[in-house]
């Protein structure tokens, strides 16, 4: 509890800062404050466990979203990756043009995208799990839940940095990156 406070306490600030460098950001920089400043009385949690297994069985779950796997530049143990999504949201993934950077597209809660990972010799190597949780749950990433996952194994999850952090330059797209892209 407290590691999660000072952690919360850090990600505003840094976001404070980047406020005060970049005015573009200072309306999202301070979304998640509440007026009398207690955020924590504010927290809107999901059900992590639940959220994981749906996006583990994502192939009864979910729509392939991809025929082929794409090329990933950013997703550090993946050569390639494949992309289901959930059905009522498969239509505004595939309408994201990687040329215009003025297009917006959001989601709605409940969305759920698994992007499968592959290697350089097309062996399967993890999944990571995108989960749009309820309003506030974490508006500095548009309430955006993340997982990723190695083998069996959960090596994140939840509010993750650097899932974010990357995600945030498709700001226009709700922070989900479309084909064309970097993956």
């Amino acid at each position: 509890m407290i590691i999660s406070s000072m952690r919360r306490l850090c990600v505003r600030l840094s976001f404070g800062l980047v406020a005060a460098c970049d005015p573009d950001h200072a309306e999202r920089a301070g979304a998640d404050s509440g007026e009398d400043g207690n955020d924590e009385a504010q927290a809107v949690e999901i059900d992590e466990d639940e959220v994981l297994a749906a996006g583990m069985d994502y192939a009864s779950q979910l729509e392939q979203l991809s025929d082929t796997p794409e090329v990933s530049e950013t997703h550090s143990d993946a050569a390639s990756v494949m992309v289901w999504g959930s059905a009522d949201a498969a239509k505004r993934f595939l309408s994201i043009d990687p040329m215009d950077p003025t297009q917006e597209v959001t989601f709605e809660e409940g969305t759920m995208f698994v992007k499968e990972h592959f290697d350089a010799a097309g062996a399967k190597v993890g999944l990571t799990i995108m989960y749009k949780g309820p309003e506030g749950y974490d508006s500095a990433a548009r309430d955006w839940f993340w997982a990723r996952v190695r083998g069996n194994e959960v090596t994140h999850r939840g509010r993750v940095d650097f899932c974010s952090d990357c995600h945030e330059a498709a700001h226009n797209t709700d922070f989900v990156v479309g084909f064309g892209k970097s993956q």
